[in-house]
């Protein structure tokens, strides 16, 4: 009796699963084609330098939060300075770091402390000193309280200057070009409110001075599988999203701000993922007083950051993303299946919640029963048909990434690399991807502990790396 009722549980609940993916598989299928035909629309334009050098090109603030940087920061801060753009600020924040952050910066640049009268626009913690110098009166540096990275944000917004603020991490690079194509949807348009840029993996790659010189794949398996994760989520999820006005997240490492904004809504919130939950609170105060805006996507405008190269900096990471998307989306739960927020509250919040957030969860019930079924014997044809089905879409979903990759930018030339991202793109249903379902689960008991701080990420030069 007990076996039979745990192959009729087994069973309901595997047509349950079935239904999931064929709607889950549905979304993927849409945001591909949606995909392909934004990026077609881009290689035809490619080659336009409309606005690049336009004398209409708003000035910008690029603000560096810094916590115990000290390894990139320097190299960091000569690309920023040496960007092509007709007129930006470099404003550094250090959050109280405990090493040489602050002192190597000061140092290297012969900066010294200014009297400076401070528009606190947004609340933030106390701010120590403000340096810069009459050579380099572009470059700032804010030392400030500890108080976590979106508190560093919001300070960085009060020294600011310009109608434009660009939020980019410290162990970034930025190509030269980058921000002449991340304002252009400013230019376009005036209801522009935000625009994120897309993220590389600089593993691997050579890096000199704070530049890119040449794009390569990196050695280990680790970071490899993270390129392939990287093309799939911008390239396919982010690239679709925003084609519908719908974009969720701008990611923390690189996103262009209109100030006015961001001041409207309250800045950054000290949140476990400042970066999603802020473009969220726009979607929601920009609704509500139905007032248009766009938040866009510049999938030409590129930044290179350093990814964990060992399980336990990945496991790390992930787990504090999970929790950021939980927390933004449980903040803002209201929104979903809310005729009140269009697009964003009946198509992408609801993806986001029942695929992204609860996916892993949903996922690891599936190999559970899948283990039950096999050791009572009596796997059913649906299990097969679900598993068959997620490891076959998984695998086109990374295939369609890589392949709109090298139709557009194509940033990796080797045959080699290009096979390799391809093999991988297999490899990865396999472990690695059961690894991620693991971590993420694991983030949901992390969640109520609620711990907002920076946490300690080992960094190396890039050349190092």
């Amino acid at each position: 009796m007990m076996t039979d009722a745990i192959k009729i549980f087994i069973d309901g609940f595997s047509g349950v699963m079935f239904g999931y993916f064929i709607i889950v598989n549905f979304f993927y299928m849409i945001l591909i084609a949606i995909s392909w035909k934004r990026l077609m629309e881009f290689v035809r334009i490619v080659n336009s330098d409309i606005t690049l050098t336009s004398s209409y090109t708003k000035p910008i603030s690029v603000i560096v939060p810094a916590y115990n940087e000290q390894e990139t920061i320097i190299d960091n801060i000569k690309s920023l300075l040496e960007l092509d753009y007709p007129l930006l600020e470099v404003i550094v924040v250090n959050d109280g770091s405990s090493d040489e952050t602050l002192g190597r910066t000061l140092s290297h640049f012969k900066l010294r402390k200014i009297d400076l009268e401070l528009n606190i626009q947004i609340p933030c913690n106390e701010i120590r000193g403000v340096y810069s110098s009459f050579e380099m009166s572009n470059l700032v540096i804010v030392d400030k309280v500890n108080g976590g990275k979106a508190d560093a944000l919001n300070a960085g917004i009060n020294v600011s200057k310009y109608p434009l603020v660009c939020a980019i991490d410290a162990d970034c690079v930025i190509e030269k070009d980058a921000l002449l194509r991340i304002v252009k949807p400013f230019l376009k348009y005036d209801e522009t409110v935000a625009v994120g840029g897309i993220v590389r993996i600089a593993n691997g790659c050579e890096i000199r001075d704070g530049k890119l010189i040449k794009a390569r794949i990196p050695k280990r398996a680790i970071e490899i599988f993270q390129i392939v994760e990287y093309f799939r989520a911008f390239l396919t999820s982010r690239v679709g999203w925003e084609a519908m006005n719908a974009l969720l997240i701008i990611s923390g490492a690189f996103g262009l701000f209109k100030k006015s904004a961001v001041v409207a809504v309250g800045g950054y919130q000290k949140t476990i993922g400042e970066d999603m939950e802020l473009t969220l609170r726009m979607h929601e105060h920009f609704r509500k007083k139905g007032t248009p805006y766009k938040i866009e996507f510049a999938s030409d405008a590129v930044c290179w950051t350093q990814a964990p190269d060992t399980l336990k900096g990945l496991e790390s990471q992930r787990i504090r993303w999970h929790r950021g998307l939980a927390d933004g989306l449980l903040r803002h739960r209201r929104m979903i299946f809310s005729p009140a927020f269009g697009k964003v509250g009946m198509l992408s919040m609801p993806y986001f919640f029942f695929v992204e957030m609860l996916g892993p969860v949903i996922e690891a019930i599936g190999y559970i029963m899948l283990a039950i079924s096999i050791y009572m014997g009596f796997l059913s044809e649906k299990f097969i048909y679900i598993f068959l089905m997620a490891f076959l879409f998984g695998i086109l979903f990374s295939f369609s990434a890589i392949f709109f990759e090298q139709i557009s930018y194509k940033r990796y030339n080797g045959i080699r690399e290009i096979l390799l991202l391809f093999l991988f793109s297999l490899l990865e249903q396999f472990l690695y991807r059961q690894l991620t379902v693991f971590w993420r689960i694991k983030a949901f008991w992390n969640y109520k502990k609620g711990s907002k701080q920076w946490g300690t990420i080992q960094r190396k030069s890039f050349e190092q790396g």
